[in-house]
């Protein structure tokens, strides 16, 4: 037989026999770290499935918050070979068709719209805007309104019409809605209405013939056309103070191109995204569609690639998040797996070092340890895979974390056994030299420094790099090594000085106890000197402080900065965006503003893209607004105010406009040495700069979905002007199209103003606690805020478990040491001293290592963890250090403490003074 053969016969003899005879003893605890080993494989198997889930619903959450910006438009182009232009009606229903067909059940049915645009009417009745409109959808399953009055409209009989060439003017038969009629005054009692339509030089005819009423007033078909269900308030500036719109059916589209033009027909065909079922796999395909068909030609356009980029980046930052927090929980749980591998070597320790001393090998040793191990691990990872792809079918996630942590669990009880075997009798000869046993052990301590020296470095390395490589984009189910890694580097770092600087700690504490009285205080000093040195157990507690501390320290942050971002994008109680000059809007915001409820009310303009500067191709966004009550409603609202902002309502010198300007437009301007001089509306205007300004354009109502977190800008920076002043000084008098409401009662006043419907008024009301809790409620930020509290939860639990370890695993040595002072007296109380002293330099320093961890990695990584993309506060997140997770950590070890004692105790409880006095130390 070989020596291979040998060898392997050897090590493996008798085996199956010793390893199941041991199982048999131990089997409680390799019962309970089972149990752990699967609990934290579906954990780290599950996380990540469960977060792309959670993605899939918030992708198509975000596309449904999108509307009408992630909608497919078809625009018809000329026929490519005679560049014939299609009549519209074919040229609507033409692209629709090419939607459906080009992303088939992807998308909803098209709507297809011919518009033309408003027109003033003369009728009996008054005047009004109004504009023609058809829409319909390819193959609908029935007619989309019901005639309720006079006769549906058709085409106009060729007698009856004129082509023009002053025979008469043309005519369009079309249907009014039946509110808007009423509204408008309107009958067909008469028959008819006839309404002349006036354009430059001439007029048409627009006959009523029929009114109706919408089948379904919640149709997609009407979402763009609030006119075709309703009379609404015209756009401020516009000659009529209604307008509405006029229904086109199909058979009289050629009538209304005749009336219009064919040029004043705009055509276009919509198809929302179909989102029922969507993965972010299946948004991606679409995108890709989307931007493929774009790049063949130019009959698409769509907002969807933007919606989509903008929610990959916000996905990045939670899986950013979710992966480092799964990897500190697995990594918490791993080093409890090895102080239970190693709670069991030392049980068997007699029996490894008997085993040794008759002559067995190392191999040997490792072979029954694996034999130990290697099945449960695998009957956990098959237990743990297969629930999870049974609950969680067609869900990718990183196997990478549940084998590292498998690993683990499998060679730990062997490389211990084998360590443990080894120091029994190792075949050295101790050196008789006194001075050469110092050389041996300063180099163990030379290698030790490296190492420890090594870990530092690779811990410093990891956090540079993660703080300067930024947030990194993350695909489905993968996983940031490096930003995982960086804060258990970090602790372990962190572990490393804790365990250099314990023992002059608990010298110091030792020059107490010796002049205390009693026994308590220099037992339980004398117990820590000897816990001062353990790793492992130091790591453990140090990683699940730090965790714990990091995790409810990013779910403060993420709160705060949800609020803050309310705060900043909505900038009062309530905001007003649209129409509020005019009509409906004008009259209730009057209302609002003499509510006793209402302190201030600010209105304002913005204007991009204006040049500042002469020839200096510096551009700038143009704020007008109501200086004097701005600065008030943001003070209300706990929001910074600008130096000066008030003091704009009062006049510069004579042909200038006070103004705030930013410190970077500010800056450039003058080093290129530019006169302080910007274009308003339709005029040049000499600004007198008062100071700068940390404003930032305004985006209007904030929507829900993830492009609220991006404030894109062309321009170079900000000018803030008051509207009165520059109305007085160059009569530049932008249409307002915002305002801000403050005051305790700003919500109960907007209620009770009368606003109607956004369709009809144009104008749209936010308030900031209805935004703010529509977007800490969405799905991806709830769901990513309940796994760090889970996470929170667990590593306190494993804190606790690692403690109880190390107190079971250290209750033979210690033991002995209390039993043999029983005998001369020793009392339970300071029998307990005793243990809290020995735990003490682990709890006290692992508190210490992991609250500067915990509270001082998010600060250094927090861009990497993409923190700005869940918060959408603008300008940056700034980590917000809260007192609760340090409580809850201080809590945590405080529970641990009270348990691991009692788990002393009834360690010790079966010990009795008699045995001990016969037998000996125990």
């Amino acid at each position: 037989m070989s020596d291979t053969a040998t060898r392997a016969r050897a090590a493996t003899a008798d085996a199956l026999l010793v390893t199941g005879r041991r199982a048999r003893q131990d089997r409680g605890l390799l019962v309970g770290s089972a149990l752990l080993l699967l609990a934290t494989l579906l954990l780290t198997l599950a996380v990540p499935r469960l977060v792309e889930r959670t993605a899939d619903l918030a992708v198509r959450e975000t596309i449904t918050a999108a509307g009408a910006d992630a909608e497919l438009v078809a625009v018809s182009q000329p026929d490519p070979v005679t560049g014939t232009v299609r009549a519209p009606d074919d040229a609507g229903y033409s692209a629709a068709g090419w939607l459906a067909q080009e992303f088939g059940d992807t998308v909803e049915t098209p709507v297809v719209a011919l518009t033309s645009a408003h027109a003033t009417m003369r009728t009996p009745v008054g005047a009004f805007a109004l504009n023609l409109v058809h829409v319909g959808m390819p193959r609908a399953p029935g007619p989309i309104v019901r005639w309720v009055a006079g006769t549906e409209p058709g085409a106009v009989p060729e007698s009856q019409q004129h082509r023009g060439n002053g025979d008469g003017p043309r005519v369009v038969h079309v249907g009014l809605n039946v509110d808007a009629a009423a509204e408008l005054g309107i009958t067909l009692d008469d028959g008819p209405f006839v309404m002349r339509r006036h354009t430059t030089g001439d007029y048409d005819h627009v006959v009523v013939t029929g009114l109706y009423e919408a089948v379904d007033p919640g149709a997609r078909v009407w979402g763009d056309h609030p006119g075709l269900l309703t009379a609404i308030t015209s756009p401020p500036g516009t000659a009529t103070a209604l307008q509405t719109t006029a229904y086109v059916p199909f058979d009289a589209i050629p009538d209304m191109v005749h009336v219009v033009g064919r040029n004043g027909v705009a055509v276009t065909a919509r198809a929302p995204v179909r989102t029922d079922g969507m993965t972010v796999a299946d948004a991606h395909r679409l995108v890709d569609a989307v931007e493929a068909s774009a790049a063949r030609s130019a009959t698409i356009a769509s907002g969807l690639p933007d919606v989509v980029a903008a929610f990959d980046a916000r996905m990045s930052a939670a899986r950013a998040q979710a992966s480092l927090v799964v990897a500190g929980v697995a990594t918490a749980a791993a080093l409890c797996l090895v102080l239970a591998a190693s709670l069991l070597v030392t049980r068997r320790r007699p029996f490894l070092a008997a085993e040794r001393a008759r002559g067995a090998s190392i191999d040997s040793v490792v072979a029954r340890a694996l034999l130990e191990s290697a099945p449960v691990v695998l009957v956990a990872l098959v237990l743990a895979g297969t629930t999870v792809a049974v609950t969680l079918p067609d869900r990718r996630g990183s196997v990478l974390l549940a084998a590292a942590v498998a690993a683990v669990a499998v060679l730990a009880p062997a490389v211990l056994a084998a360590r443990t075997a080894a120091g029994a009798w190792d075949g050295r000869r101790v050196p008789a030299d006194r001075r050469a046993r110092a050389a041996q052990r300063a180099r163990g301590q030379a290698r030790r420094i490296v190492v420890e020296a090594l870990v530092v470095v690779v811990a410093a390395a990891a956090l540079v790099s993660v703080r300067g490589r930024g947030l990194v984009p993350l695909g489905a189910g993968e996983v940031d090594p490096l930003l995982a890694a960086a804060p258990v580097l970090v602790a372990s770092a962190a572990a490393l000085v804790v365990v250099r600087l314990s023992p002059a700690a608990v010298r110091a504490a030792g020059w107490w106890a010796a002049r205390s009285r009693g026994l308590a205080a220099p037992l339980a000093v004398a117990r820590a000197h000897g816990a001062t040195t353990a790793v492992v157990p130091l790591l453990t507690v140090t990683v699940s402080v730090a965790l714990v501390v990091l995790c409810g320290t990013l779910v403060h942050t993420v709160r705060t900065g949800q609020q803050a971002a309310a705060d900043h994008l909505v900038g009062a109680p309530v905001r007003l965006d649209g129409r509020i000059t005019a009509g409906n809007g004008a009259d209730a915001l009057a209302r609002i503003a003499t509510d006793p409820g209402v302190t201030a009310v600010a209105t304002a303009a913005q204007v991009r893209d204006r040049a500042f500067g002469v020839r200096t191709g510096l551009s700038a966004t143009l704020l007008v607004v109501d200086a004097a009550e701005l600065a008030q409603v943001r003070a209300a609202a706990g929001l910074p105010v600008d130096d000066g902002l008030a003091a704009l309502a009062e006049p510069g010198p004579a042909g200038t406009v006070p103004a705030l300007v930013s410190t970077p437009l500010l800056e450039r301007a003058q080093a290129l040495d530019a006169e302080p001089v910007m274009s308003a509306l339709n005029a040049s205007v000499q600004l007198d700069v008062r100071g700068t300004t940390e404003l930032l354009p305004d985006g209007g109502a904030p929507t829900l979905d993830a492009r609220v977190t991006t404030r894109p800008t062309d321009d170079d920076g900000v000018v803030v002007v008051d509207r009165a002043v520059l109305a007085a000084v160059a009569d530049q008098r932008p249409t307002v199209d915002r305002a801000w409401v403050s005051g305790p009662g700003a919500v109960a006043a907007v209620e009770s103003a009368g606003l109607a419907p956004t369709a009809s008024s144009g104008v749209v009301v936010t308030t900031r606690d209805g935004w703010w809790q529509a977007w800490s409620r969405a799905p991806l930020t709830s769901a990513l805020t309940t796994l760090l509290l889970a996470a929170a939860a667990t590593l306190a639990a494993l804190s606790v478990l690692a403690l109880v370890l190390v107190v079971v695993a250290t209750a033979r040595e210690r033991g002995r040491t209390l039993s043999a002072l029983r005998t001369l007296g020793l009392d339970a109380r300071t029998a307990r001293w005793a243990t809290l002293g020995e735990l003490a330099p682990l709890t006290l320093g692992g508190l210490l290592g992991g609250l500067v961890i915990g509270l001082g990695v998010p600060v250094l990584i927090g861009d990497a963890l993409g923190l700005q993309r869940l918060t959408a506060e603008p300008g940056g997140v700034t980590v917000d250090v809260t007192w609760w997770p340090v409580a809850l950590a201080v809590a945590a070890l405080g529970v641990a403490l009270v348990v691991a004692i009692a788990v002393e105790q009834a360690v010790r409880r079966r010990d009795r003074l008699g045995e001990v006095l016969r037998v000996g130390e125990r």
